[in-house]
């Protein structure tokens, strides 16, 4: 790189340089392994939830970009908070790593530097995001040695709802230190409580530090994981030190997984994937194991019986769809006892996947209240995997009840769109709906 000319050239190369970087990722012909170009792009489904991983990279000393990308893939994340990642470094071959990474998962990024001069180039903290992100901000920590700081980075789900994102990397001196950086964090995120954070906090759960941290936030580990959560080291983890806590307005079920990824660094990742309270479905992005019941070919309504435990609103309702169905389908909102309260026609969306039609006027539900959401089927072909309500599923405010309890869940009728009201082997049929509780 040429060197400037001129002292203002040579000021403004140096506040650039200390600048957070938000970026989309490039097109890339080379996604990680076992990936296609598609699905390294791809967002999920809506209605899936939120899915919020952290993980410790360790500048990729210890594996490839391309296998760490897969590990994140292989989660298919919507928020990823990095830690330990270099920015073209000498030790790291001058590898822009935040950069890569979103090209390699199809995801924008956002790096952040803890160290603005470090070995050549900068090292820090990055975001990646399947969502746009609309800015990025470097706090600084109070450090006894290596400076750390607070990466906090605004991401926009919706027209309505930008939340901010923070990433740490506490010290290694001692708990006197991290209790202090606890302390900053608090302070930079008080008055946020849509607030994610996501970090190496170099501290187990009773320590002081962390214990400070949740007078703020949640652990997310405490809210929906099981059993230890140790994340270090990563081939045979015996301390939980990373991290995920949650901001007071996330109040919808959590749940929480350590990844096995053992030989790809030194730490395990976290991903936590939480229900947007302003937006919930049944199913979110899951799919069914037999997407296509081939040996049924009639015409059907088929549905599911559902309740929430809160007052609201139905917004769409969805199906999931295989290969092979025939085009046009109509999908049905009922009361318990069969009286039709709303129905709209489905336009077809991805192939296989979830279908979702917005309602043209949204259905207010009341709480703890039986209904019944449907839709029909012209050719059969429909998904069902049996003995799938056979347990109560809750996701949320909703619940699809245990078929027993309801005198059968997965429910249908066959013939040109009548109430459903017949049901065979506690099957699920994947249809859904997107609800919106009250204020």
């Amino acid at each position: 790189m040429r060197l400037p000319h001129s002292v203002a050239s040579l000021l403004a190369v140096l506040f650039l340089a200390v600048l957070p970087r938000c970026a989309p990722p490039e097109p890339t012909s080379e996604p990680a392994e076992g990936a296609t170009a598609a699905t390294a792009s791809q967002p999920l489904t809506p209605g899936g939830g939120l899915r919020f991983m952290t993980y410790n990279i360790k500048h990729g000393e210890l594996s490839s970009l391309e296998a760490i990308a897969s590990v994140i893939q292989g989660q298919a994340p919507d928020l990823v908070a990095l830690q330990e990642v270099d920015v073209l470094t000498n030790r790291s071959g001058k590898v822009d790593q935040a950069a890569r990474l979103g090209q390699l998962t199809g995801l924008n990024f956002a790096f952040v530097p803890s160290l603005t001069s470090f070995d050549g180039g900068q090292y820090g903290l990055a975001l990646l995001s399947r969502y746009p992100i609309r800015s990025a901000q470097r706090i600084p920590l109070r450090s006894a040695a290596e400076q750390r700081v607070l990466a906090l980075v605004e991401v926009e789900l919706d027209a309505a709802h930008v939340v901010p994102v923070a990433i740490t990397h506490f010290g290694t001196t001692g708990a006197a230190e991290r209790l202090n950086q606890a302390d900053d964090v608090k302070a930079a995120l008080a008055g946020k409580p849509w607030a994610l954070l996501g970090g190496d906090l170099n501290a187990t759960p009773t320590e002081s530090s962390i214990t400070s941290l949740k007078a703020l936030l949640s652990d997310a580990w405490t809210r929906g994981g099981s059993g230890s959560g140790y994340t270090q080291d990563a081939s045979f983890p015996t301390r939980r030190i990373d991290y995920v806590m949650l901001g007071s307005a996330w109040t919808s079920p959590v749940t929480a997984a350590v990844v096995g990824a053992s030989s790809q660094l030194d730490h395990r990742p976290v991903v936590t994937t939480l229900i947007l309270p302003w937006s919930q479905t049944l199913f979110g992005d899951r799919a069914p194991a037999n997407a296509v019941e081939e040996a049924d070919t009639r015409a059907v309504e088929i549905g599911v019986r559902f309740r929430s435990n809160v007052a609201g609103t139905v917004q769409a309702l969805r199906f999931y769809r295989g290969t092979g169905n025939a085009n046009g389908y109509t999908a049905r909102l009922w009361s318990s006892t069969g009286t039709l309260l709303a129905q709209v026609a489905v336009r077809d969306g991805r192939i296989p996947g979830w279908q979702e039609a917005p309602l043209p006027t949204p259905v207010s539900l009341s709480a703890n209240t039986l209904y019944v959401v449907s839709y029909h089927t012209s050719n059969g072909l429909f998904a069902r995997d049996v003995s799938g309500l056979a347990s109560t599923v809750t996701s949320g405010n909703l619940t699809a009840p245990s078929s027993a309890s309801v005198g059968g869940n997965g429910v249908f009728a066959y013939g040109g769109g009548g109430f459903p009201a017949s049901s065979y082997k506690d099957a699920n049929y994947w249809v859904d709906v997107r609800f919106v509780p009250s204020p």
